[in-house]
């Protein structure tokens, strides 16, 4: 089945039918594994700190939601990515960290063709509420890397998987479950919140580009490159932000 899945189109989206190099997903939730992990991956892909590999690991790990996501709309399915059910690759030094995810259980359920609301707000609830907040509640606790940024990080590839991969789709539930997940999805389906997360991130784009609100940190990596949608202006000759890495006044207003 995993073959089945990757071979359909998944496999852009980094879902392997088997690794040689992987972790448990679920063992991130476990302060001492996390905490190696962590250092391990600021050693591999040359992060100056804890935060700085937090935000990077969360924009790798923004694909299972892709996957997720498109097997949801595309297909009306809905696939396990329960975070016990997730092994992802780990890093290694002087690679590129892609990283690519297996499903141990690789199962797939059809919609029955019934309340696709109801299927889709479960789907949803799983993928968020039970996978994704964890992780970033966890890395927030740890790390003391603030939420809006993981959460911006999740959000720029979900924008990314409807506006662009998916905007010629003919599948009428691309669109409307994109609508759902932005305006309509109530916050306790993203964890513990009153308001959706994700959309304070959807604003107009400026030359079809979308400016981020917070920033990811990608900076501070060894090629030194500022995303081209970085919301910092307050730049010093070194190249950080002027507040380092503190919540500078962008993110406060998002608090």
């Amino acid at each position: 089945m995993a073959k089945l899945l990757t071979e359909s189109g998944l496999q852009k989206y980094r879902l392997a039918a088997n690794l040689k190099n992987s972790f448990h997903v679920a063992d991130l939730l476990n302060d001492k594994f996390l905490k190696l992990f962590i250092a391990k991956l600021a050693d591999s892909i040359g992060a100056p700190n804890d935060k700085a590999a937090a935000s990077i690991f969360i924009k790798r790990y923004a694909f299972v939601a892709v996957i997720s996501l498109y097997a949801m709309s595309v297909w009306n399915k809905k696939i396990n990515v329960s975070i016990s059910n997730i092994e992802m690759e780990s890093p290694e030094k002087g690679k590129d960290w892609l990283p690519s995810f297996l499903l141990k259980d690789e199962r797939e359920q059809d919609w029955n063709g019934k309340a696709r609301t109801d299927w889709r707000r479960d789907m949803i609830k799983e993928l968020f509420a039970k996978n994704i907040f964890p992780i970033i509640d966890k890395l927030e606790k740890t790390f003391g890397i603030s939420r809006l940024i993981l959460w911006e990080n999740i959000a720029v590839y979900i924008f990314w998987l409807y506006e662009s991969e998916l905007k010629d789709s003919e599948n009428s539930s691309v669109q409307s479950d994109f609508r759902y997940l932005l305006f309509e999805a109530e916050g306790s389906l993203f964890g513990r919140y009153n308001g959706n997360p994700l959309q304070k991130y959807y604003t107009e784009k400026i030359e079809d580009v979308r400016m981020r609100k917070t920033c990811c940190f990608s900076y501070q990596l060894s090629a030194g490159k500022r995303c081209k949608t970085c919301p910092c202006t307050n730049i010093t000759k070194d190249g950080r932000c002027q507040d380092g890495e503190s919540i500078c006044s962008t993110i406060r207003s998002l608090a």
